[in-house]
């Protein structure tokens, strides 16, 4: 169930959204308070012969029944599996999701779902041989591959008969955690400069990245241009930016707005945020508080899952606030689309 004061902040969030009062007189304020959609969109890219699956969250006025994934470690919205969207979403924006080293399409979830209660259609990208189930050390190298999956994934879904009408191919945002967050920067028109030197600078920090491994890589692929001219907004948490050189950063144009915690103890604020908010220069910017965390931006864990991360990932603080952390980075990401979508 969704606790009492999530919903109350939702609603919040959601009373001043221009989707929100687009058609008073069809009810859409009622949205506020509806359910989550879901649907899982397998895709194959015949030229990269690589998959690329999406699972697209929405709104929609359906009770029922409520679908459970198989999670035991995270804590998912409600959401309804293949229900149908609420009538109200007709050309809304489009948010894509990229998730961080490791991890899966589902990780932010519960940014999705408030979102979706704020009228915005959501799809999140699993980055093949980069989420946990698929990890390939090859593939995860290439971080390249990621922003083409994201440039796919949007083709795909522009041509799916079921999104007809319903959402706005000029209002397209973007949501990049971690190394998600470097995925953008490249989307948003940053470009590689010595992929030899980040290789290198790789292969000295990881000693498992084996000299055949790095025969296998391409840097004329790291050095094409990965912009999409579609995305018009993006936003960027505790982001990567190891890639990019101050130069390139500064090539990115469209809105940027970034969530930074002071004391990132994966991606070290000196060394990836600050140098976006040197160089870039966000719209808007929201710096954590010392005690959050890299990984308070994920879901909420289950009991089992506190257990789990306790024995096999010792390195996440056991106080981690993902509660009001999700809190006040939902309003955070609400307030940034609605301004700039």
């Amino acid at each position: 169930m969704v606790p009492a004061f999530f919903s109350l902040w939702i609603v919040l969030f959601c009373a001043m959204n221009p989707l929100v009062a687009m058609n008073r007189a069809a009810g859409a304020l009622q949205a506020i308070s509806e359910n989550a959609g879901v649907r899982t969109f397998k895709y194959e890219d015949p030229q990269r012969k690589r998959p690329v699956t999406v699972e697209l969250w929405y709104p929609t006025q359906a009770e029922g029944p409520f679908d459970v994934p198989d999670d035991r470690i995270w804590v998912h919205p409600k959401e309804i599996r293949n229900a149908p969207f609420s009538s109200f979403v007709k050309n809304s924006p489009l948010i894509v999701m990229s998730h961080g080293h490791g991890g899966e399409r589902r990780n932010l979830s519960w940014l999705a779902e408030l979102l979706v209660r704020c009228g915005f259609v959501v799809a999140s990208v699993d980055h093949f041989g980069n989420t946990g189930p698929t990890f390939n050390l090859l593939l995860s190298l290439k971080f390249w591959e990621r922003a083409k999956d994201i440039t796919f994934a949007l083709d795909q879904l522009i041509q799916e008969p079921i999104l007809e009408g319903k959402i706005d191919k000029n209002r397209i945002g973007f949501v990049g955690y971690s190394l998600g967050g470097m995925t953008g920067l490249g989307l948003g028109g940053a470009t590689v400069g010595s992929i030899e030197e980040i290789i290198a600078a790789a292969s000295n920090k990881h000693r498992d990245i084996k000299p055949e491994i790095l025969a296998q890589l391409d840097p004329k692929e790291a050095r094409q241009s990965l912009e999409d001219e579609r995305i018009r907004a993006m936003l960027l948490i505790c982001p990567a930016s190891f890639a990019y050189k101050a130069e390139s950063l500064q090539k990115v144009k469209i809105p940027v707005g970034l969530v930074a915690a002071i004391n990132d103890e994966v991606l070290p604020y000196r060394e990836h945020a600050y140098r976006i908010i040197q160089y870039l220069v966000p719209a808007k910017l929201k710096l954590m508080r010392k005690e959050i965390s890299h990984s308070a931006f994920l879901n909420q864990v289950t009991e089992e899952g506190r257990r789990f991360l306790q024995k096999h990932a010792p390195t996440d603080p056991p106080c981690c606030d993902r509660k009001s952390t999700h809190r006040e980075v939902g309003s955070f990401a609400i307030d940034f689309f609605r301004e700039f979508l």
